[in-house]
């Protein structure tokens, strides 16, 4: 059911409070036990089996204004896919080619999609988004838009922006954004709770399985 912060947060009302920045990105989403797999592994489930197997990009419509970046799943949206990202917790960098001495970003440039031709990440305290676009140049616009966003918002925290102007929309859009957050915080630490002891009465002979983690899955937060 979609609540009120939600629904205030479509697509169209975010973009007509003229954004810092918007444009259409593809999402890597990978699958949770891929990233434990050895690397020879990776490359044959990438390439030799269905796709659900291996990571693959979905089609996002990202939106960056005030405080927050939203994920749509298009310019029609009439609510955000998953939880808003605050960028005062957040950095924004693009991933090249010379990053990638370990390997670690191998999967990301061999699957880059067709059209896509530079990717950058967004990550906070224990997650990393990868969002692939037409250009380079594309790519430093976000990075430098979030970077200066994330300034912005470290600064009015702190109380140094006083006498510069907020839009009021963009304050309202924030605190909807912060709820629709905590809301999915909340729900997210239940379903963890709930699985864990689960597994725990797995352990002595009386669960039934992670119904729970099965359940946040499906809710995508």
């Amino acid at each position: 059911m979609v609540n009120y912060d939600e629904a205030h947060l479509s697509a169209r009302a975010l973009l007509a409070a003229s954004p810092v920045h918007s444009s259409t990105a593809m999402k890597m989403h990978v699958p949770v036990m891929y990233t434990f797999l050895p690397a020879t592994v990776q490359w044959f489930l990438s390439r030799c089996c269905p796709r659900s197997w291996s990571p693959q990009w979905k089609r996002r419509y990202l939106i960056a204004l005030g405080e927050y970046v939203y994920r749509f799943k298009d310019e029609d949206g009439s609510t955000p896919k998953g939880s808003p990202i605050p960028v005062a917790t957040t950095d924004a960098r693009i991933i090249s080619d010379h990053d990638d001495e370990n390997g670690e970003f191998r999967i990301v440039h061999d699957l880059l999609p067709e059209g896509c031709n530079a990717v950058f990440e967004i990550s906070s305290i224990g997650k990393t988004q990868y969002f692939a676009v037409e250009s380079r140049e594309e790519a430093m616009i976000w990075v430098n838009s979030l970077r200066q966003m994330r300034q912005d918002a470290i600064t009015r925290q702190m109380g140094h922006s006083k006498n510069i102007p907020y839009p009021p929309e963009w304050k309202s859009f924030d605190a909807s954004a912060k709820r629709v957050k905590d809301q999915k915080t909340r729900i997210k630490s239940k379903m963890q709770a709930m699985d864990k002891k689960e597994q725990e009465m797995q352990q002595l002979g009386g669960g039934s399985g992670p119904a729970a983690w099965a359940l946040y899955k499906t809710l995508k937060l």
